[in-house]
């Protein structure tokens, strides 16, 4: 294969971030930008090489011979949802911004069409493709690890801290926000089997506060400690069955223990040793870790053919996960997510 043609629909901040990544990553060839407002299609394709603009995705379907378009936008399902659709229909593999749909069942819709048209789907949530994150993932899958078997995450962020009547519990939050955590939880874990959760939303300032239960199809137990702040704040800690753990703070600094350090008798204990990464003191991308090398992911993917990670089947799960916190928050009770071959 040639380089890979793509398009941008969708030309607003978050885009603006990816669109600024294509040309750091050579497999791509940035053919068009598209958003109703022209100006902001035609400024992107300016700044970032795109060879044209359009307005129209249907005019840039008919005029462009395209091989995988991103969609990224707000967390519509007339955008990522029925846009990606679309486009898997026209025959182009796709990468949509997080959520893929407002619900579990639309994510589930574009499941379905990418086994139909045997298009890939990526989705972005770009903490597993961040630096430390990654190192992380290669470390656990080594044999003296063991099996992770436990899982915490601490994660603050300013918002949205909006609620809709009928909506399911912090949902603006969940999808924004809790979308990430969960994706990042999945990479490391796997499955998630059970949830309960606890939640309460301040009235008058709309504060979310949520702790999280859960148990994972591998037999591990993990915890999930997450709200609205005043900064941004992200850690993560894998246990696994060896004695060992690592932990990852704003997916840049990971530390990993491996030592034992009970001394065995007398209730006395050394000095906790660890290795440490600080991958900001090397981080050379694009705005926060994961961006572009989330971009770099999928040009490598569509290049052999590959389904990316994370996928339009991933990003079903996280929903599943999701909607299980906020039915566990308004019922009171755990809530069993169900493998493929029971539901």
């Amino acid at each position: 294969m040639e380089k890979i043609r793509i398009a941008f629909i969708g030309c607003g901040g978050m885009s603006s971030i990816l669109q600024q990544c294509i040309p750091m990553v050579p497999e791509f060839e940035f053919v068009a930008t598209c958003d109703l407002v022209e100006d902001k299609a035609k400024s992107n394709a300016r700044r970032f090489g795109a060879l044209r603009h359009y307005a129209d995705y249907n005019e840039m379907f008919k005029n462009e011979d395209l091989y995988a378009v991103a969609v990224v936008g707000r967390p519509e399902d007339k955008l990522h949802r029925d846009i990606g659709i679309e486009c898997m229909k026209n025959g182009y593999h796709i990468y949509t911004e997080k959520p893929p749909a407002t619900t579990a069942a639309g994510a589930k819709m574009l499941v379905d069409v990418s086994k139909e048209t045997g298009k890939t789907g990526m989705v972005g949530t770009m903490w597993r493709h961040a630096p430390a994150h990654q190192i992380a993932k290669r470390l656990i899958d080594e044999d003296d690890f063991g099996s992770a078997c436990q899982y915490h995450t601490r994660y603050l962020a300013p918002g949205p801290r909006v609620s809709e009547a009928g909506s399911p519990f912090a949902w603006h939050f969940m999808l924004d926000q809790v979308i990430h955590p969960t994706d990042c939880m999945r990479f490391f874990m796997g499955q998630v089997s059970e949830v309960y959760a606890i939640g309460a939303i301040d009235a008058p300032s709309s504060n979310v506060s949520i702790s999280v239960n859960l148990k994972y199809e591998n037999g591990g137990i993990g915890t999930m400690t997450l709200g609205t702040g005043p900064v941004l704040e992200a850690m993560v800690f894998i246990k696994g069955t060896n004695n060992q753990a690592i932990q990852v703070f704003e997916t840049m600094k990971l530390k990993r223990y491996r030592v034992p350090t009970w001394l065995g008798a007398g209730g006395g204990y050394i000095d906790t040793p660890t290795e440490e990464w600080n991958i900001n003191t090397a981080f050379h991308g694009i705005s926060r870790p994961g961006y572009l090398e989330e971009m770099q992911h999928w040009a490598q993917s569509l290049k052999a053919g590959t389904q990316p990670h994370s996928s339009l089947e991933d990003a079903y799960q996280n929903m599943r996960v999701l909607e299980a916190i906020s039915q566990s928050v308004e019922t009171g009770e755990k809530v069993q997510i169900l493998n493929y071959s029971e539901h």
